[in-house]
């Protein structure tokens, strides 16, 4: 089973990794004007893509590690060796430049664009990673699981995909719900492993389950407004 300290430094690695990529993106918005809106989303549409692409490979790169050794300490029966996801698709990428520079046009805001940019930056960056982990939980033939594991303060929304526990199994079931500023880490479980200190999914569901019942409600807005208020979250 991955230790507690061992998720602990895969998320202080993907960490260090969006200080690199956001202290990257903001030196290359220094150079441009963002009073020529044209002109800066262009230099991003082609300077972005590169930025997202490159970190992404050493975010899978981390992830597949990370996963091995995990499997490791599991004492996994069967060898198997992770395979790294590929970097977000460009044009995935391109959607997104063009969504954030959206505020240098009309009355014209560059820190709520650039703002919006980290954002997005952060959170494709750090998916290869994320999809790493779904996408050798779906091929391992021991047949392993993955949870969001929280690391650090937990928003609303990672609080309630955390309550599931080690349920996901695919790229698709939960990869693409992780935002920017995300500190959730994927981690692989296999079966009888226990789970890290720390991680208590019941706990989690309770509190769920406790603000389902104050909202008054089964739509998750009310529920995740009211866990907001609960847990002094975000």
């Amino acid at each position: 089973m991955p230790s507690r300290a061992e998720v602990e430094q895969f998320a202080q690695a993907n960490r260090d990794l969006r200080k690199l990529v956001l202290a990257d993106l903001v030196a290359f918005w220094r150079h441009l004007d963002p009073q020529e809106a044209d002109v800066t989303r262009d230099a991003l549409l082609r300077f972005v893509p590169l930025l997202v692409a490159q970190y992404g490979e050493v975010a899978a790169a981390i992830a597949a590690d990370f996963y091995d050794n995990a499997r490791e300490t599991s004492r996994v029966v069967g060898r198997f060796t992770a395979t790294v996801a590929d970097p977000v698709d460009e044009e995935t990428v391109l959607s997104r430049v063009r969504w954030s520079v959206g505020p240098l046009y009309g009355k014209s805001d560059p820190a709520a664009a650039l703002g919006r940019l980290e954002q997005h930056v952060d959170e494709l960056t750090l998916r290869p990673g994320r999809d790493t982990i779904a996408r050798n939980t779906g091929r391992d033939p021991a047949g392993p699981r993955w949870a969001r594991v929280p690391v650090g303060k937990t928003c609303a929304f990672c609080l309630v995909a955390a309550s599931r526990g080690a349920v996901y199994r695919s790229e698709e079931s939960a990869s693409r719900h992780f935002h920017g500023q995300c500190d959730c880490t994927a981690t692989p479980f296999w079966p009888k492993d226990p789970y890290p200190e720390g991680y208590n999914p019941d706990a989690l569901l309770q509190q769920y389950q406790d603000a389902r019942a104050a909202a008054d409600s089964g739509r998750l807005k009310p529920i995740l407004s009211e866990l907001r208020s609960q847990t002094d979250g975000h």
